[in-house]
Order: C-alpha cells, then sequence, then structure tokens
C-alpha cells in the first residue's frame, strides 16, 4: 500500500505539469467560481452552500479531468506520456460514459449509506476501479461495475486502508495548508483561496493515481492470467 503512494507522488511530481494543468483545468475555474459566490453571494459562513456547489461541479465536470488524467497515466506507464490536448480530447470525448458511470455508482453507494454504512463503505471499495474500466476498456456503466468488483477482488482492504490513510493525510494537510489564514486574516482573500484550493486539488490526485496503480497491477495480472490459460489451451490442443 505504502509502495503504491510512493509511485503516486513519484508520478505526479515527475510530470506536475501535464497532471497539474489536466486538474486545474477543470478545478481553477470551478474554485473561482466557488470563491466568488462565497465572497460576493453567499458569506463565508454558508458552508454548507459552498460545500453542495463544490460536489455539484465535480459530479458535473469531473469526469473530465478523471478521464484525462487516467488515459495520461496509462501513456506515462507505457513510456509515451500524452500532450496536454491529447488527454484533455480524451476526457472530453468520454465525459458522458463517465458521468453516467459515476452517476449510477454514486446512487448505488448512497442507497448503501442509507441502509446502513458497511453497505455504501463496500460498494465504493468495489467500485474504486471503475474510472479506468470506463475510459481505457471501453466499458459500459453496468460493466464497468462488474469490471471492478472483479478486479478489487483480493485487494479491498488494501484500497480501503489506502483511502483510510490518503483521509486522514489529506485532512492534516488541509488544516496546516490553511492555518496561515487562520493567524493572518489579512490572507483571507478570494485570491489566497482560490490559490490554495488549487493546491488541494492537486494534491488530491495522489488517491485517484493510486487507485490507478491498483487498477493497472490488476489489469496486468489478469491478463497475464488468460495469455496463460490461452497457451495452455493451445498446448492441449496441439498435443
Amino acid at each position: 500500500m505504502l509502495n503504491k503512494f510512493g509511485e503516486a507522488i513519484d508520478l505526479l511530481f515527475t510530470n506536475n505539469i501535464l497532471l497539474s494543468s489536466i486538474i486545474l483545468t477543470v478545478w481553477l475555474p470551478g474554485n473561482l467560481l466557488v470563491s466568488y459566490l462565497t465572497y460576493n453571494v453567499f458569506g463565508q459562513g454558508e458552508i454548507l452552500r459552498q460545500l453542495r456547489i463544490t460536489m455539484m461541479f465535480e459530479n458535473i465536470f469531473g469526469p473530465i479531468y478523471i478521464g484525462a488524467m487516467v488515459y495520461a497515466l496509462s501513456r506515462i506507464k507505457q513510456g509515451q506520456p500524452p500532450t496536454y490536448s491529447e488527454a484533455i480530447l480524451v476526457g472530453l470525448r468520454n465525459w458522458g460514459r463517465l458521468f453516467i458511470a459515476h452517476l449510477i455508482a454514486g446512487v448505488l453507494i448512497l442507497l448503501g449509506f442509507i441502509v446502513l454504512v458497511v453497505p455504501g463503505i463496500m460498494l465504493l471499495v468495489r467500485y474504486a476501479l471503475l474510472d479506468p474500466a470506463v475510459i481505457l476498456e471501453g466499458a459500459a456503466p453496468g460493466e464497468a461495475r462488474r469490471r471492478s468488483t472483479e478486479l478489487t477482488s483480493g485487494i479491498r482492504w488494501q484500497i480501503f486502508g489506502a483511502g483510510l490513510l490518503f483521509l486522514v493525510g489529506f485532512t492534516v494537510l488541509s488544516i496546516l495548508i490553511y492555518l496561515p489564514v487562520e493567524f493572518f486574516p489579512e490572507l483571507d482573500t478570494m485570491a489566497t483561496n482560490v490559490v490554495l484550493d488549487c493546491v488541494l486539488d492537486v494534491a488530491f490526485a495522489a488517491i485517484q493515481i493510486v487507485m490507478f496503480l491498483y487498477y493497472w497491477e490488476r489489469a496486468g495480472e489478469k491478463r497475464l492470467e488468460l495469455a496463460t490459460e490461452e497457451l495452455v489451451l493451445r498446448e492441449d490442443a496441439s498435443s
């Protein structure tokens, strides 16, 4: 698990211009919108409104940068890093399929949390590899959920642990990065908040990269298993 985080951070830093550009294509305008509404419409005390707007923006536009990033990471792992425009075009072309896949999975996960918290967590872990299945395998929503469930089999505790570890680390980072604003009120401006939110959005990519790495590893294992089975069948047929 920790080696996945190490590789994810290395990928993020080594390809920081490409990956940051992809992420901020969506989140720079998103953060500008949320900050503008916070400082000029809602007021800074309206935390729930800010959160709802942020979640709505993520749900609608998030699939663009997620699809682009998954594609970019797959090319990087193959030693052929894509251009920014190439990756973004992949994200745009696959926006509809990924949006629908997220929507259906999100509803199922929410129902799981409503019925009882544990089923929601179980579904969240089962669908952790949904994005690569949609982008790299062209899977439809139902097939992507099935594929993610298949690939996470045997490593769900690792995925759960990775998510929990990241949640703790990201929470600490968020507190630390906003700490100067608490001590120096003059820093509490729209521009400062946009910059800090963008930094956190790029940092959040670490867990998305970790999930991609789990997919990449498991998909490779599955391909090897299939290739071995085909080889055994051919040998049996020839004998």
